[in-house]
């Protein structure tokens, strides 16, 4: 009832405010008069009125005169390039012509009498569609042979505006060559795009040059200039005309339907809503149609070939959105297979095999052994590659979309408002399901289900496109960091209680590009007196306590430009002793109360300690303490990386671990049936300095050879035992190679499933050597073509030798492809030794 209320009272003052408008009563009111057909001329003007307008004999192009006044100066200007036919001055109108034609868009134009009952925005929609229909309609009937020039007044801008954003005239954009709104009450003050502050021409009531506010706007709402329209290859065809004294195009602040129609009345009352065809108005109009036929008369890039599915460029963008579709493109042409799952936990981005969806069983069942990307593991990896970091994050489809991005692409804006390399997504505001990157001219790249290929397809081959998001601030700065916990506030200032920029829902992504010392936050018993600022989020602040990492990030410098603090840690816990010494029995020399900020000088191997069921013999020198701590107090590695030895060199055997478990055997050599020269009670910090094979050892259902020497204790231990792989990174082999599948080192591999036979040849009949009874890592030689297994509904016919166990197994149960990547193929027939 309000809003019926509201809308009787809008007809009633417009009824008012317009009747010193409306010619006589005779008049046809709204509708425009019986127009000729359509036809195909060189160039055709398509002017939508405003509200409550008419045309008749003596206003041809609409009562108020304002459309009347730019038809007139776009026609003048395309006949001082000898297009067409010039009006004279004084009392004429342009007419139509063999080279130039000029229709009145039919629509209602209401509210407004005598159609009481035709609301404002049913009017608007029936305009937008009916632009729509023309437009489209010189695409396909003219060959290119015809030039539109689209003009709109006050409710018609507002028509035109709608229609820009619609796909269907979009993807007939090409044939658009200009387009100039007048008192538009969808204006955006604030579009960004725009190569000339003239091409959105702003003026006071004086009619000099004047700057509007980005906070005011249109009185109706603020629509964006799709950017199609505005840059790129396409650049300036949208041309916008408004006095900042018309409150219909410059409402000033928020729109607010409750002063709809004080306003509306107000600017028609005071006359500036109609101003635009006066005096000045004229001088006004005559330069925007120089400007815009200019403009026009320049090339429109020609259409794409809608049958074109190959993975490339279409358009201008900038240079991180052209990386990452160089890379999309890259991983499309190769053949790669989507996989539910992959590109996911893993770090760098990369490739992986993938696991079933539960969701989809049928079509998922070769993922396990297809390795590439889902949708958001595909854009994930592709900005990796472009940006040089993990910029998007390890996120699905609806964790990116709901990522605090600083550029959002409204789907209201169809294509026209995307970019290529903008990535896009599908579903709904409140989730999205699916994602992709936007190559441009309507096609995306994506990894779009499971058994397919990545492929490019046309972005509105999905009908449920929900906006998206363009990828900023790569590089520079620290580099990419990340959030921890949920709600995580932002500030305009280094303070908690300076206004909240954004709040973060989850774990997000974040570039710094320095950090500062301000207030003191306490969360989770932890308290940190360093902020780091934010580039990309306004440049607004975050407590480093709810990022992860150490309190001061290592390799971001201090906002004061004094350069990087690696040397500031944390601890934990509470009433942490610093003693004189590294050991616990020598004086304290101060003790941290809580969780503290740390500068660390360097570290050193003492007297181990154990806490919370760990033990470490690291010790951290302070020197703001002239004391050590103990590494089990502070937050990090047990050997905190980047720290030096306190002799000056690298952590001794460049590699240091951390042992699982409970009264832990360490042997004398890397073999169970040795001797045992030490037992771990718990979780320990260890140092290794080289690996080897040796023999098998299984606990909690897995299996692994290598073991690893502990040159503090003289000892091995089963990598069984130590947290990471089961073949350590970057912990040479103990024959000198590098290990871990190179050199001296066979490839190694993961065998899923249990009970697994391994044979003394390629064939299931022949006799088994051992079985290997739970999911194990095996060093791999070679592989061979042999008898076809079938398991799990799938095939194969590839083995592979074992040389720890000197027998064969079925490539069925070894994790990966068919035939193994990287392993070589046996030079002689198979057989055990």
């Amino acid at each position: 009832m309000i809003r019926i209320r509201r809308l009787a009272r809008w007809l009633a003052i417009a009824a008012m405010a317009t009747a010193g408008l409306a010619a006589p009563s005779a008049a046809h009111a709204a509708w425009p008069e019986p127009q000729a057909a359509m036809s195909c001329k060189p160039w055709v003007i398509l002017s939508a009125y405003g509200t409550n307008e008419y045309t008749d004999s003596g206003h041809p192009y609409g009562s108020t005169g304002v459309n009347e006044t730019y038809i007139k100066a776009i026609t003048n200007a395309l006949a001082d390039h000898k297009i067409g036919q010039r009006t004279p001055d004084g009392n004429y109108y342009p007419v139509p012509n063999a080279t130039v034609d000029i229709r009145n868009l039919p629509y209602p134009a209401g509210p407004g009498l005598p159609n009481l009952l035709t609301g404002y925005f049913d009017s608007v929609e029936a305009g937008r569609a009916e632009l729509v229909k023309e437009v489209r309609w010189y695409s396909d009937n003219c060959g290119g042979g015809t030039k539109l020039v689209l003009v709109g007044y006050s409710q018609g801008a507002q028509v035109v505006k709608k229609a820009l954003a619609d796909p269907g005239l979009q993807s007939a954009q090409y044939v658009i060559n200009g387009v100039v709104n007048i008192a538009d009450p969808t204006r955006y003050n604030n579009t960004s795009g725009f190569t000339d502050p003239g091409d959105m021409k702003t003026v006071d009531k004086n009619w000099s040059p004047a700057s509007p506010a980005a906070a005011d706007g249109g009185l109706m709402g603020r629509i964006a200039v799709p950017q199609m329209f505005s840059r790129g290859l396409t650049d300036r065809r949208y041309f916008d005309v408004c006095r900042t004294d018309d409150m219909v195009c410059n409402r000033p602040g928020a729109p607010n339907p409750n002063d709809f129609l004080t306003l509306f009345g107000q600017s028609l009352g005071d006359g500036s809503h109609t101003s635009y065809r006066d005096g000045a108005g004229l001088a006004t109009a005559t330069a925007v149609a120089t400007k815009m036929v200019s403009t026009a008369l320049g090339p429109i890039i020609s259409p794409p070939d809608p049958n074109d599915y190959s993975c490339t460029q279409h358009g201008d963008t900038d240079s991180l959105g052209a990386a990452a579709i160089r890379a999309a493109c890259d991983v499309q042409t190769q053949g790669t297979w989507y996989t539910w799952g992959g590109g996911h936990s893993v770090n760098p981005p990369q490739a992986t095999y993938g696991t079933v969806d539960p969701s989809d069983p049928i079509r998922s069942a070769n993922d396990p052994i297809h390795k590439g990307f889902d949708c958001s593991g595909f854009m994930r990896y592709v900005y990796y590659v472009a940006a040089g970091y993990d910029i998007i994050g390890d996120r699905t489809a609806d964790g990116n979309f709901k990522a605090p991005w600083s550029v959002r692409i409204d789907p209201n804006q169809g294509i026209l408002g995307l970019m290529p390399g903008d990535i896009v997504f599908f579903g709904s505001p409140g989730y999205a399901h699916h994602t992709a990157l936007y190559l441009g001219a309507g096609k995306i790249v994506e990894a779009r289900q499971s058994n397919e290929l990545i492929r490019v397809s046309d972005l509105f081959s999905h009908t449920d496109y929900v906006g998206a998001i363009r990828v900023s601030g790569a590089g520079g700065g620290g580099g990419p960091n990340s959030t921890w916990g949920t709600g995580v506030r932002t500030h305009s200032s280094a303070s908690v209680g300076s206004p909240v920029y954004t709040t973060l829902p989850g774990p997000t992504g974040i570039r710094i590009d320095c950090q500062e010392h301000a207030e003191a936050v306490t969360a989770e018993g932890y308290t940190n007196d360093v902020w780091s600022h934010l580039p990309d989020l306004g440049g607004s602040w975050v407590s480093n306590i709810y990022v992860q990492g150490p309190a001061w990030l290592p390799g971001i410098p201090a906002c004061d430009g004094t350069g990087p603090s690696t040397g500031s840690q944390s601890t934990w816990g509470a009433n942490v002793n610093v003693h004189s010494i590294a050991a616990v029995g020598s004086p304290v020399v101060s003790t941290l109360p809580g969780p503290t900020s740390v500068t660390v000088k360097c570290q050193e191997h003492a007297e181990p300690v154990t806490a919370e069921g760990l033990t470490n013999d690291a010790w951290s020198f302070l020197p703001d303490y002239n004391g050590y701590v103990s590494n089990i107090y502070m937050k990090g590695a047990a050997w905190l990386d980047g720290v030096p030895t306190c002799d000056g060199g690298a952590a001794s055997g460049g590699a240091n671990h951390t042992t699982w478990g409970t009264n832990v055997n360490l042997h004398t050599g890397p073999s169970a049936g040795s001797g045992v020269a030490a037992v771990l009670p718990g979780p320990t910090s260890v140092r290794i300095d080289c690996q080897t094979h040796g023999q098998s050892t299984t606990a909690e259902g897995y299996t692994n050879d290598a073991w690893s020497h502990l040159p503090d204790s003289n000892a091995w231990i089963s990598n069984i035992y130590v947290t990471g792989d089961p073949w350590l990174a970057d912990v040479p082999t103990c024959e000198g190679g590098t290990g871990g599948g190179s050199q001296n080192s066979p490839n190694q591999r993961q065998v899923w499933a249990t009970n697994i036979n391994v044979r003394q040849d390629t064939t299931t009949s022949s006799a088994v050597v051992t079985t290997i009874p739970a999911p194990t890592t095996v060093a791999i030689k070679c592989q061979w073509h042999g008898t076809p297994v079938t398991d799990q509904g799938y095939t194969n016919d590839g083995w592979s030798y074992l040389p720890d166990y000197n027998g064969w197994i079925s490539n069925i149960y070894i994790k990966g492809t068919a035939w193994l990547d990287g392993i070589p193929e046996c030079t002689a027939p198979p057989h055990a030794s």
